[in-house]
């Protein structure tokens, strides 16, 4: 693979710009400066460096887990509130990345940020039925002849909602974590209402094996060498 285009596949920007940096002296293949943008290299052989940071094949696809804040839309699009605007141009493969499912504007939590499409689909796709858990609260307080029947599954216009559960996380039971398996438009919001209840806050923890721990709002983290592997295992990858 030719240089250049391994580092700007690695995320380090356009072909123009990381032929600029091999051109000043900035590269080096296992050691030696290299000013050749062509010089072939092997990404899976060779060590790769730019001002002392290392790249090898393993980052030519990208993994983060990313808490949205509320206000901001699920989107790459580039208009003032979508989620792009709080990650930094400069983190390796930024723009190859794209959300894995969505949150709407009013909720927070966890986002899977990835270059990956087939992790992304296995992710989203129903056959997988990856479990997405959320933490909510609600108005009024939750009957338990309700809870039964959200958990059993309810119509709604598209069809009945696949098997939840539910724990409630105080005493009223307005306050609490559901885990659904599918992934349709406002599910939680639609569910509760039909029920006659109203969600007032959504933030989801945790996407499969992956948890938003102790991410704060806007923060971003590569997936561990851990974590990919809990869910290439999970996915069956």
């Amino acid at each position: 693979m030719r240089l250049d285009k391994f580092l700007s596949f690695a995320g380090l920007g356009s072909r123009k710009k990381v032929s600029y940096l091999i051109r000043i002296g900035k590269v080096k293949v296992n050691s030696e400066v290299i000013k050749d943008p062509s010089f072939k290299i092997d990404p899976q052989k060779d060590h790769i460096e730019l001002e002392n940071r290392t790249f090898s094949i393993i980052e030519t696809k990208f993994y983060y887990k990313f808490y949205k804040p509320k206000g901001f839309v699920t989107s790459t699009i580039d208009f003032d509130s979508t989620i792009m605007k709080l990650i930094p141009p400069t983190l390796p493969g930024y723009k190859k990345l794209f959300p894995v499912g969505r949150l709407d504007k009013d909720a927070e939590g966890l986002l899977i940020l990835t270059s990956d499409g087939l992790i992304a689909h296995r992710i989203l796709h129903p056959k997988w039925k990856v479990p997405k858990t959320y933490e909510i609260k609600i108005t009024p307080f939750l009957k338990e002849k309700d809870k039964t029947q959200l958990e059993i599954g309810i119509e709604l216009e598209e069809g009945r909602t696949l098997p939840c559960t539910i724990i409630p996380l105080n005493k009223e039971k307005d306050f609490l974590k559901i885990t659904v398996y599918e992934g349709r438009y406002h599910l939680l919001k639609r569910m509760f209402k039909k029920l006659g209840y109203k969600v007032l806050n959504i933030k989801r923890v945790s996407i499969g094996p992956i948890s938003i721990e102790n991410l704060s709002p806007g923060e971003i983290r590569k997936l561990s060498a851990k974590e990919m592997e809990c869910l290439r295992k999970y996915l069956n990858l």
